[in-house]
């Protein structure tokens, strides 16, 4: 759904006036009505003209399956030109409702235990086709009078390379008048923009910041992260402290545990060197198997045992829970399965260009 700024515009062009796309707004939003021809307050010729010429969804839906369990659902969305993308909701045992939504289609950093990483890079995301993964899920919810608790742009691509359409998708999201998820409850994941980072700064929306850290060295993270040569790990540090001390905010760092290459006890005393004294947490995340990269992920005593290093200096630490490996919709796996088959192979390379505007 476009924004309510967007569509007024939109409709003033057509001698419309700008309550009918409150109108709209209010019962998409709030209402989670999937079509115009339910939302009784327009008239019949408005519908059918707005049906038309502005969908209410900017992307369309292909598949969706469901993990065995019910706790995780996986959607395979077709935007405009044909190329797709992955979105995933989480249901949680203390009754938070997550998603999971992706920046890009497809992958520039090729991150060496990442599935998405393996694909083909298509194009940044509109806004809208952001902002719209949400909606999706929001509208489905409502009508079990549910609604979500939480958003993670942790899905396909970074956002930081989508500076622009990443924050006005989250201001749609963030929007009291539309779905109105408040910004304490938006997490934003980057591999580690620098520029991203000290852009938000000065960002008027508090959004959470998570880090996809990895390895606590610069050797180390140049070789599972290409994007470390870009930004060092130095670099990254400076950036999150510059961060830190403007905002006051808690990073969180995502560290995914890959057996015998970032597992070891003086890398966990590595990391917590790293980063002890800093207003943060660290999430250990289980490796999820994609069937297309040759690593393992540690076995759990292993990631116990890294835990308890870590929180020798004071940093605090917990052991991601994986939801949905079955679907291949845990972390790292998305688009996996739709690559391998053929759904996402129309995407085609693109040159890493970081905007810095």
């Amino acid at each position: 759904m476009l924004a309510t700024q967007d569509l007024i515009q939109k409709l003033e062009t057509k001698k419309i006036p700008r309550y009918r796309a409150i109108q709209v707004i209010h019962a998409v939003c709030k209402e989670g009505k999937t079509s115009y021809a339910t939302i009784t307050t327009l008239p019949l010729e408005l519908q059918r003209e707005l049906e038309t010429e502005v969908p209410i969804l900017s992307l369309k839906q292909v598949r969706q399956v469901a993990s065995k369990d019910g706790s995780t659902i996986k959607t395979l969305f077709e935007l405009h030109d044909g190329l797709k993308i992955e979105a995933v909701l989480m249901h949680f045992k203390d009754g938070r409702h997550t998603v999971c939504i992706s920046s890009q289609a497809g992958c520039q950093l090729g991150c060496k235990f990442c599935a998405t990483g393996t694909m083909r890079f298509g194009r940044n995301l509109t806004y809208e086709e952001i902002s719209d993964q949400v909606l999706f899920y929001a509208q489905q919810l409502h009508h079990q009078d549910q609604r979500i608790s939480n958003i993670v742009l942790m899905g396909m691509g970074e956002p930081f390379m989508n500076y622009d359409n990443v924050l006005k998708a989250l201001r749609v999201i963030n929007d009291p008048d539309g779905m109105n998820i408040g910004a304490r409850n938006i997490t934003v994941s980057t591999s580690g923009i620098c520029e991203g980072i000290e852009k938000l700064i000065n960002e008027d929306l508090q959004v959470n910041l998570a880090v996809s850290l990895h390895a606590p060295n610069q050797e180390l993270r140049k070789k599972i992260m290409p994007i470390a040569n870009k930004y060092s790990l130095e670099q990254l540090m400076t950036a999150i402290k510059n961060y830190q001390d403007k905002t006051h905010r808690r990073i969180s760092y995502e560290y995914v545990m890959l057996k015998g290459i970032n597992d070891s006890e003086e890398v966990a005393h590595q990391l917590g060197k790293l980063i002890q004294g800093q207003l943060c947490h660290v999430n250990l995340i289980p490796y999820n198997a994609t069937g297309i990269i040759n690593i393992e992920g540690s076995i759990p005593e292993q990631i116990r045992k890294f835990r308890d290093i870590v929180k020798e200096y004071g940093v605090p630490v917990t052991i991601r829970v994986t939801l949905g490996q079955d679907i291949q919709a845990a972390c790292g796996q998305l688009a996996n399965k739709a690559a391998k088959e053929g759904e996402i192979a129309k995407q085609k390379p693109l040159e890493v260009q970081i905007k810095n505007s």
